[in-house]
């Protein structure tokens, strides 16, 4: 359970990651207190993505994936950086089956193409498949779907109940709300900066709220 937070300029996402300090309030996963950087809430059991995807671009897809697996198993940043350094010298037929399992669960193929050359919607395909390798028990979802085909989108979905079914959470914040709807459990919707409706989904979408401020409709 998330307690409210007291947030002003700051993302929420960013608070409950630690890229950003909260105000007031204390964030919690599974009963213990998420405290400390972001490396440390990745070893709790955390994993993101981003709005803007934050991958290297002078590493290959398979290499960027593997990142995830050694924050997640590595404490600190030597550890990690000396894990990224010996996969680098990995022929593709050696690379951790953890790594292909992940790319391969959102539609990923051709591991050893850099991800400087490859789309803007694989990009966020990479970032997705490097949070599932983790196994998070909260995987954090920023607007992942803007610019993913609809393979990579069904994939990522697929993969997202995987996690889901396997006893992982799951947060995802999209515009998306055909996606949401039909992926969640729980809805929050958000206006000005508040939170306008929680529940299902099925009330979600057959609520007067979410016709005003979703849609736009003005009420009679």
């Amino acid at each position: 359970m998330l307690p409210p937070l007291i947030v002003r300029s700051k993302s929420p996402i960013d608070i409950l990651c630690g890229q950003n300090r909260q105000d007031g309030g204390t964030i919690r996963l599974d009963g213990r207190v998420l405290s400390g950087r972001p490396g440390r809430r990745s070893r709790m059991g955390l994993a993101r993505t981003f709005q803007q995807p934050q991958v290297a671009d002078d590493l290959t897809l398979a290499e960027n994936i593997s990142v995830g697996l050694a924050g997640r198993e590595l404490p600190g940043l030597l550890r990690i950086l000396s894990r990224m350094g010996r996969d680098l010298f990995l022929p593709a037929r050696r690379l951790d089956p953890r790594v292909r399992a992940a790319a391969e669960s959102v539609g990923l193929e051709q591991l050893d193409r850099l991800v400087g050359g490859v789309s803007f919607g694989e990009m966020r395909l990479v970032e997705v498949a490097r949070a599932l390798v983790a196994e998070p028990a909260l995987m954090i979802l920023d607007e992942p779907f803007p610019g993913v085909g609809d393979r990579g989108l069904e994939s990522t979905l697929a993969a997202l109940r995987g996690l889901r079914e396997a006893g992982h959470s799951v947060l995802l914040v999209d515009h998306n709300i055909d996606v949401v709807l039909d992926l969640a459990d729980q809805v929050s919707l958000l206006a000005n900066g508040r939170i306008a409706f929680e529940g299902t989904p099925e009330a979600c979408r057959s609520s007067q709220v979410f016709r005003n401020v979703y849609l736009g409709e003005v009420p009679a």
